[in-house]
């Protein structure tokens, strides 16, 4: 018998002899999930027969699909089986025969539409084959019939695992098996099922298709029937156009995206799908419509089964018509927060949504701008007015900053080897030029060639990058407590390449949701200057400073950690804590001495205490950070404390936000660092 098998003596009428192996530990049954006792989207570790087969199909995506159907002891009276679902590249697939056993590990309960729970992979899953051919009888091992592991699969089964598998596949009822012949006949026809799921850009009219769609507007419900206005996100030149009434109040003649011209006639209030010819109405018969009357609502990804494509009434548009058939109901509600069991095809549908209202909020803006220059280039030609030429003097000046800014680049590059800089802080231009935070702060000047002389434009910001050797003398928010913020999730966080509007969370969000239920990121901002003495310290003023906006992807780069909300895990504000000590030193002190004398001093004015902030109640909206240090006495006006840190490396972009109204607002220049990193 192998060393460690679980097996245990018992005795029995003719001595001793080894009693049947126990399912191993931190593994189920199947009858377990068939019943339901196991919670949606936990992860669980089975052990079952192979009974069905469907080979391995494309998805649309990189992976492909595959399905094994497996039973088990605890589920063959019943004559029970369950599903097993498998997204993996193809050459990952496992290959299984009939009465194969397989041990999963970390696979994911799920239920997909009106079908029981099911098992899906996900990427910590593990899947061991053993083929049933080799597998010997209790009490050897099976370890002689498991087949090499893809490298998706790094679990490494334990001799009570082994024993286990050849305990099931000799004790187990066979009669439920199909024969090898039979088995191989339903694998193969698994590939030859015709795919119905289309496009709508692709329907054609007298054909059937299967759908994956937005509802783009609350479903009409009449007595026996509901009406559907549906979108993809694809255009179909044979749909009835949408349009959009938002632009109206412009002149006519600017509109080269055509959102003011031609369409249906409805309400913009209550239309939140797509405009122009990339939505499909779809009537419903029963039994559908009552699912839709009490379960669809606008905004909601729905499946659609079996719909068929035909011109409407009046033959000029295409429509689709969803029958009654048999009790089956073909509508079913798509879940988009799971990015394990999400379908590809949905996932795909998700990101043409994405691009196309921020294609949307582009063209609308390019409209509007194409406009008011229009506007403004009648006005400026109907009072003569030229831009006012730049003098002599304006130009020796500009030529004496840019001569201060080259210079002192070229002095900050030859103190880099007497700086003592913090090694434990590293940036990825490491062979750019350096820059000085005053250099980055001169403005932009571009001149533009007229008839007479140039014209002289200083420019609001450009894009640019820098590398500078800086020091830490502010932080924005005050409390490390703040420098994640949580926000609502959204319908594209699936998308690996989903990027968040920069727009945070109000106070009232945080009152009414619950935190737990709350997407964190990072967002924070230091007050960066120049580590060594300048001009500006002999008398003309504090030396030049500049806010560095962080947010989350440059924040995880900067201190290795995924934002939490940091008034519960103190973990993970420990951590925080230990790595910006790193950075700046011992300014969070001095900024908690100093906050603490204001508040006392506020509290002793006022005489009152309401004002205390009760910790995790509300979160900024944006850092906004002060145009000066919040804090005087840190540089010590205040009881002589002084921020003690040593300068580093660091990346710093220059960019533009525009802000105000599309008509009244202006760009802003802003900076932000990247590609900076703490080590430990």
């Amino acid at each position: 018998m192998p060393v460690g098998a679980s097996w245990k003596k018992s005795k029995g009428p003719g001595g001793s002899t080894p009693s049947e192996p126990s399912l191993p530990p931190k593994f189920i049954h199947l009858k377990t999930i068939l019943e339901e006792d196991v919670s949606l989207g936990s992860l669980v570790n089975v052990v079952g027969v192979v009974k069905d087969w469907r080979l391995p199909t494309p998805t649309g995506g990189n992976d492909h699909k595959s399905t094994i159907t497996l039973y088990d002891l605890s589920a063959e009276d019943e004559k029970n089986d369950l599903e097993f679902v498998i997204f993996r590249s193809e050459a990952d697939m496992p290959q299984v025969d009939v009465g194969d056993v397989v041990l999963v590990t970390a696979a994911k309960v799920q239920k997909y539409q009106s079908n029981p729970f099911s098992l899906i992979t996900n990427r910590a899953t593990s899947i061991r084959v053993y083929k049933a051919s080799k597998i010997p009888k209790p009490p050897q091992s099976a370890k002689i019939a498991l087949e090499p592991a893809s490298k998706r699969d790094g679990h490494v089964p334990s001799p009570e695992e082994t024993a286990y598998v050849s305990h099931i596949h000799h004790k187990i009822d066979k009669c439920f098996l199909p024969e090898e012949t039979e088995f191989q006949a339903r694998a193969a026809q698994s590939l030859n099922t015709r795919r119905k799921f289309g496009l709508l850009k692709d329907v054609e009219e007298g054909k059937f298709y299967d759908l994956i769609v937005h509802v783009a507007r609350e479903p009409y419900a009449g007595f026996n029937l509901a009406t559907l206005y549906v979108s993809d996100y694809t255009e179909n030149t044979h749909f009835h156009p949408q349009a959009w009434e938002g632009l109206s109040e412009l002149a006519s003649g600017v509109d080269p995206y055509g959102y003011t011209t031609g369409g249906a006639n409805i309400p913009r209030e209550e239309w939140i799908g797509p405009y122009g010819k990339k939505s499909l109405q779809v009537t419903c018969y029963e039994p559908h419509a009552s699912y839709i009357r009490d379960e669809v609502k606008a905004g909601q990804w729905v499946s659609l089964r079996n719909v068929q494509i035909k011109y409407g009434r009046d033959g000029q548009f295409l429509e689709g018509f969803m029958r009654a058939g048999n009790e089956t109901i073909n509508v079913y509600v798509l879940d988009t927060r799971d990015p394990d069991t999400i379908d590809p095809n949905l996932k795909e549908a998700l990101r043409r949504c994405r691009d196309y209202h921020k294609k949307k909020k582009r063209q609308i803006k390019e409209v509007k701008s194409a406009q008011v220059a229009g506007l403004k280039r009648r006005a400026s030609a109907s009072s003569g007015q030229e831009a006012p030429p730049i003098n002599g003097k304006d130009r020796r000046c500009e030529a004496r900053r840019a001569k201060k800014h080259q210079g002192a680049e070229e002095t900050l590059d030859k103190q880099e080897p007497q700086l003592n800089l913090n090694h434990h802080v590293t940036c990825e231009t490491r062979d750019a030029p350096n820059s000085t935070i005053a250099s980055i702060l001169q403005p932009t000047v571009h001149e533009i060639p007229t008839k007479n002389q140039n014209t002289t434009l200083v420019l609001p910001f450009i894009c640019a990058k820098f590398k500078a050797f800086v020091r830490v003398v502010d932080f924005f928010p005050a409390s490390l407590e703040d420098f994640a913020y949580g926000r609502r999730q959204t319908q594209y966080d699936v998308l690996s390449d989903n990027e968040e509007d920069s727009e945070g969370p109000s106070s009232s969000d945080d009152e009414e949701a619950s935190r737990s239920q709350r997407v964190w990121e990072w967002r924070f901002a230091l007050q960066l200057e120049d580590p060594t003495p300048s001009d500006h310290a002999k008398g003309s003023g504090p030396p030049p400073r500049l806010w560095a906006l962080v947010d989350n992807l440059e924040a995880q780069c900067l201190t290795g950690l995924d934002a939490a909300d940091l008034h519960q895990d103190t973990d993970t504000l420990n951590k925080l804590r230990e790595r910006m000590f790193t950075l700046w030193g011992n300014l969070e002190e001095l900024k908690t001495q100093a906050a603490g004398r204001k508040q006392m001093e506020q509290e002793t004015e006022d005489g009152r205490h309401h004002r205390s902030r009760r910790a995790g109640k509300s979160q900024p909206r944006l850092p906004k950070p002060p145009l000066q240090s919040s804090h005087p006495e840190i540089e010590g006006e205040g009881d002589g404390k002084t921020v003690s840190n040593i300068p580093f490396t660091c990346c710093i972009k220059q960019y533009g936000v525009y802000e105000g109204k599309e008509r009244e607002g202006q760009w802003v220049r802003c900076f932000g660092l990247f590609g900076t990193k703490i080590h430990d």
